[in-house]
Formats: C-alpha cells, structure tokens, sequence
C-alpha cells in the first residue's frame, strides 16, 4: 500500500514541479494574455472530456478488474470518436448561430486543436483508468511522467530553439505528451490483458454508463464550481486578469498532488475489496495524512513574501498573492474532498459525490455573480473556497451518517503515527517487493 502511495505521490510531486517549471516560463515569454487563452483552452478540452468519462472515464477503475478489457475498451474508443465528432459540429453551429458566445468559450483559431487535443486526451484517460482499476500503479506512474516530462521538454525546444514565445509553443508539448502517454498506455494495457473479448460489451456498456452517469455528473458539477469562474472572469475582465488568477489555481492546485496522490491509491485498493469497515478505517487514515502533509506545504506558500512571486512571474503577475491567501481554505477543504470522494466512488456511492457537487455550485452560482464585479480575482477566490466547504461539510454529514464513524476518531491519535511509522519501515526494509499486478 505504502509503496504505490510514494510511487504515486513521487510522481505526481515531479509533475508538480514541472508544472512550477512550466508556470514560470509562461508567465516569462508568452505573457498573461497568452496564459488567459491556455486556460480557456484546457477547460474546453476539459469540458469534452468530461463527456468522453460517460463511457470511458474513472467507472472503467470499477469495472476493470470485474470484466474483459476487451469488453470496456471497444466501446470506450468508440465513444471517444463519437464524442469529438459531435464537438465538432456543435463548434460549427454555434459559430454560426451564436458567434458572441462561440468567441467567450472557445478561442479564436484553436477549436481545432481543442479536438485533436481532446481526441488524445480521451485515449490517454482510458487506458490510465483501465491501469489503475488493475492495480497497476507502477506502469500508471511511469506512463505519467513520460507524459508530463515529455511536454515539458517539447515545450522548452519551442521557446528556446524554435523561438516560438506564443500559445502553439504550450499546445505542442500537450501534443507530445498526450500523444506518447496514450500510444504507451495502449500497449500497456494490451500487453498483460490476457486476452481480450469483446462480445458482451453491449450489457458491459449500460453497466459502465449506470454507474459514470452518476459519477460523471458530479464531475460536470465539480468543474462547474472549478472553473466556471474563468468565463465569468474573462467576460467581465478580459483575458489578462484571467492569466492571473490562473496562475494562482495553478500554483495552489500544485498542493492538491498529495490528496490526490493518495487517493488514487485509495479508490483502487476500495474498488478491489467487499469490507466495508476495512474501507471506513483506511479513509479515516489517509485523511489524517491528507490533511497534514496539505497544511504544512499551504503553509510554506502563504510564507513567501509577495515580491518572491513577482520577481518568478514578472510585474504582471503581482496579484497573485492575494488570490492564493483567498484559496488556502479551499485547498485545505479539496484535501479533504479528494478522499471523501473517492470513498464513495469506490464503494460503488458516486450519487453522494453527485449531490455534495449540487450544494456547492449553488454557493458557486450565487457568489460568483456578486463577487467578482465587485472584487475581481478575489472574489472569484472566495467563491471557490466557500464551494469546496459546502461541498465537504455535505460529504462529512453523509459519511458519519453511514459509518457512524466519531468525531473523536478524525482526531491524530499516537497510535496513527506508530502505524504509519510501521508501514514505512516495512516498506524501507522491502523496498523490491512488490505485487505482480504493478509491473
């Protein structure tokens, strides 16, 4: 257990730290502007995506150590196509019919590129969520650093080589790493499927679309309350500002690697076992872990001193601050969030995830609307902060409800650091033993 949440959490702190490398140099050579229409860009990709998770998203982690591979994967790239092709023709209709509204959600040029970019999306996602639901973590890691290594580096030979300082440099390494993560991923999936057959993928489908229904949904929702703000943002001040408070989700959302490091590993160790309570005490656990190691790295971000970030981002970027102060608690409440959610999910309960989402996009839809005319970034910060603490306060409500899990015991106790002092220890001491599935 220990051993796959390091392997993941290593992975995704490097990742992190490119996305730091990354971060830098678009605020130093392709500006805020440029980073405003990156933003709209991947939420656009985003958005497609979540729509591709109907057939192909995180119910094929349930499902794939309950069925044929060959059963989830034909309908998945199916799917995928479908659903990038029907993007298409609603670009072309919108285009023509609401033109204004076209311009808002999708930058001007790159429609294109959003639905090649979604197509590769898809396929990589497919085949990550089919690792996990196998255990495979070690492959899944691997694959993902290839993944972000590779775009980092694509995206250095533009600016530094090409001399390409304009969004195409970004949307280049996304090509690459999409692109060698999901070629990767086909192979690594098909290599150890034992076999793959397909018939029966008709009544594996509508088991799929059952349970990512639900799940999909809170996602849409989830989104809703994440990002939602970036329209808002760039109808009422422009892309600019938009490229800063992005800056600021990034640099706060670099904090959620290690909520959701563990809790990739928690939805695929719940996903594989029928004990209730063995579930109910490793959430507790994890939470505990969660939260504290989520503090300490808030913590050393709310201490570097503003000029620190003007000087890394450039004078253009000296609001960034600020943003990330109004957002720590809303990192703390996603630390808690990721494990709640994932819990449910893998206890086959997403409806839970589904209605905590609902309570807190009716905080987003209310605050947003009167919070950034009058605030700005700010009160696009504020927002989300209070949605993700409506959205935990509902998942805590439930979860006590159904667990009868104490109060007392979220409580750090002694016994919670001998425990996980002992599982290191045993993981130091056996650092090569691992299970054939994470090969």
């Amino acid at each position: 257990m220990l051993n796959k949440i390091i392997g993941t959490t290593g992975t995704r702190i490097l990742n992190a730290f490119f996305a730091l490398v990354i971060l830098y140099l678009m605020a130093n050579y392709i500006g805020s502007n440029g980073m405003g229409v990156i933003a709209i860009i991947l939420l656009d990709i985003t958005i497609i995506q979540l729509v591709i998770d109907l057939v192909a998203g995180s119910a094929l982690i349930y499902f794939a150590s309950r069925t044929n591979l060959g059963q989830l994967l034909f309908p998945a790239y199916f799917w995928i196509g479908f659903v990038v092709t029907l993007f298409y023709f609603l670009f072309k209709l919108t285009t023509a019919w609401f033109p204004s509204l076209t311009a808002l959600a999708v930058p001007e040029g790159y429609s294109t590129h959003i639905l090649s970019l979604a197509l590769l999306s898809g396929l990589m996602v497919t085949h990550y969520n089919l690792l996990l639901g196998k255990e495979r973590i070690k492959t899944y890691n691997i694959l993902f650093t290839i993944q972000i290594s590779a775009m980092l580096l694509v995206f250095i030979y533009q600016l530094f080589v090409m001399k390409n300082t304009n969004v195409d440099a970004y949307l280049s390494g996304l090509y690459f790493g999409y692109g060698l993560a999901a070629i990767g991923g086909f192979f690594a999936v098909v290599f150890k499927s034992g076999g793959m057959e397909i018939s029966g993928w008709r009544a594996t489908t509508r088991k799929v679309l059952k349970y990512g229904m639900v799940t999909q949904m809170a996602n849409i929702l989830n989104i809703g309350n994440n990002r939602i703000s970036f329209y808002v943002i760039r109808y009422f001040l422009g892309l600019s500002v938009l490229g800063i408070y992005n800056a600021g989700i990034q640099l706060t959302e670099g904090l959620r690697v290690i909520g959701q490091s563990i809790a990739v590993v928690q939805f695929s160790t719940i996903s594989n076992t029928n004990e209730a309570e063995y579930a109910r005490t490793l959430t507790i656990r994890l939470m505990k872990v969660s939260v504290l190691l989520t503090a300490m790295a808030l913590l050393i971000l709310l201490i570097i001193p503003e000029h620190i970030y003007s000087l890394l981002l450039t004078k253009d970027f000296s609001g960034v601050k600020p943003v990330i102060i109004a957002l720590s608690p809303g990192v703390m409440a996603l630390a808690i969030n990721n494990i709640f959610s994932h819990y449910f999910s893998g206890m086959g309960n997403p409806k839970i995830n589904l209605h905590a989402k609902i309570t807190g996009l009716v905080f987003t839809v209310v605050l947003l609307f009167i919070l950034i005319p009058a605030f700005g970034i700010i009160g696009a910060a504020i927002t989300a902060s209070v949605s993700y603490m409506a959205t935990v306060i509902h998942q805590y409500i439930v979860f006590e409800k159904q667990t009868k899990t104490r109060f007392a015991e979220w409580m750090p106790v002694t016994e919670d650091f001998r425990a996980f002092k002992s599982i290191v220890q045993t993981a130091l001491k056996n650092p090569n033993k691992k299970n054939s599935d994470e090969q």
